[in-house]
């Protein structure tokens, strides 16, 4: 076995990415070439271990710069990185082994990943324990809804019927328009509240790149648009990956009528879980999120760090998913 680096991202590894257990949707390149794509300031690499002259693992990452110094993230902004492949766990591990020698680099201040499946060791490095909120799809919402407490079932109920009541209907986006709607709700409701939007360019990306696996679903108020769910579908999963409510929108609940829409087409279609994302310790979100099925998931952000560190910043003034 050999590992190599590259600076690109070839095109079978989508293939080993469709073959590999443990691979998300932020392991192929659909997401890796559109972020890449949006922030040329984040430099795109892979290590990748051969047998026989096939790749068998790899591990993406991506390089932030300032200056001499350098940020290493696998992956960037919480999505879930680290090795993955048709190899065994002793070649997957050495895979991480040579990505954690990166911080041995001088240049290099900052080195982390993010294990989705809790499933390698720390290396020396920090742990930082996560958590996102899983829907067990496979079951039928109807079912799954149905075993709620009584309180927690007539609010749920209550909010969607307020929603299909003021007149929201969700459709799945179609063309560049629709792209350009998602994209003026983000920017209106994040106007003036510090925080900046992502780049238009990533979401055509995505759309782009993704095909199937990607989908935008709106919520319509007659020829209004209220507002928007990005989320990708990949093997049995499906991620709700950014979703923004005009203030009018969160008013009706059409967020809520939003995300049911796409639980129930999800299920139709036999994908199994349904993924609502961090809930960066608020408590209010994990409250909805319960209320709409989802049972917490832990799983840990390694952090291997050297000073000087402000290169940290860099990365952090990029928005994470929401």
């Amino acid at each position: 076995m050999r590992i190599v680096t590259v600076d690109s991202f070839p095109r079978e590894l989508d293939s080993l990415a469709d073959a590999s257990p443990r691979a998300t949707f932020y392991h192929t390149g659909a997401w890796l070439l559109s972020l890449a794509d949006a922030y040329p300031r984040l430099a795109l690499h892979c290590l990748v271990a051969e047998e026989g002259g096939e790749a068998v693992a790899y591990l993406p990452y991506l390089v932030a710069k300032r200056g001499p110094l350098r940020a290493v993230w696998s992956l960037p902004f919480g999505t879930y990185g680290g090795p993955v492949g048709t190899a065994d766990d002793a070649t997957l591990f050495a895979v991480l082994q040579e990505y954690r020698a990166l911080i041995e680099r001088p240049t290099v201040v900052e080195l982390g990943w993010v294990d989705y499946h809790n499933v390698f060791p720390d290396l020396g490095g920090k742990v930082e324990a996560d958590e996102t909120h899983l829907v067990d799809i496979s079951q039928g919402l109807d079912k799954l809804w149905s075993k709620d407490s009584g309180h927690r079932r007539q609010r749920r109920n209550a909010d969607l019927r307020r929603a299909r009541e003021a007149g929201v209907e969700v459709r799945r986006a179609a063309g560049a328009e629709d792209v350009e709607r998602f994209f003026a709700v983000c920017e209106r409701r994040l106007e003036g509240r510090g925080a900046s939007v992502y780049p238009r360019r990533l979401f055509e990306s995505l759309v782009e790149r993704g095909g199937v696996r990607v989908r935008i679903h709106l919520a319509w108020q007659r020829d209004h648009v209220l507002g928007g769910l990005l989320s990708f579908y990949y093997k049995d999963d499906v991620i709700a990956w950014h979703g923004m409510s005009s203030l009018e929108g969160s008013e009706v609940q059409a967020g809520k009528l939003m995300l049911a829409t796409c639980m129930h087409e999800a299920a139709q279609e036999g994908y199994r879980t349904f993924n609502l994302g961090a809930s960066l310790g608020k408590s209010s979100l994990v409250w909805f999120k319960e209320s709409m099925g989802g049972e917490a998931h832990p799983y840990r952000t390694v952090r291997h760090r050297r000073l000087p560190s402000r290169l940290v910043a860099a990365l952090r003034r990029v928005p994470g998913p929401q």
